[in-house]
């Protein structure tokens, strides 16, 4: 009965130590130069809007194909905490914005922890909010 326990709490220990890690999915490219393998996470939303954590440029880019490419993003909640942002929209990709925050690698830390985050978008005079479940 003794090693039964030591066994159970030895098992339950090892669940509770292990890290919260969210679960992004992951996209591979391999650079022009054919030499490198870079690895991006993602996630996609029932709209059909794309959430790309690019680590290697410390950013997001937030991707959604509609007939309206000008958007700005100056705010974003990840699990409900606000995190002002800036937007730099790609010229040669007009579905893309990509989103820069100060605090890069803090950020980044909590992205890749989140359980959720909502991306506060603005169309011209119309706002909306785009959320990203990640489990």
């Amino acid at each position: 009965m003794q090693l039964y326990r030591i066994l159970a709490l030895a098992i339950l220990s090892t669940f509770l130590c292990q890290p919260a890690i969210a679960k992004w999915d992951e996209e591979r490219d391999v650079t022009k130069n054919g030499k490198e393998e870079l690895v991006y996470y993602y996630k996609t939303n029932p709209q059909g809007q794309k959430l790309v954590l690019d680590k290697y440029m410390k950013r997001l880019i937030f991707i959604q194909a509609d007939r309206l490419h000008k958007r700005t993003i100056r705010l974003i909640k990840v699990d409900g905490q606000p995190i002002e942002v800036m937007s730099d929209p790609f010229s040669r990709y007009p579905e893309q914005t990509a989103i820069i925050f100060e605090n890069k690698d803090e950020v980044l830390k909590k992205l890749f922890l989140a359980k959720q985050i909502e991306v506060f978008v603005r169309y011209n005079r119309d706002e909306g909010v785009s959320t990203f479940q990640i489990k």
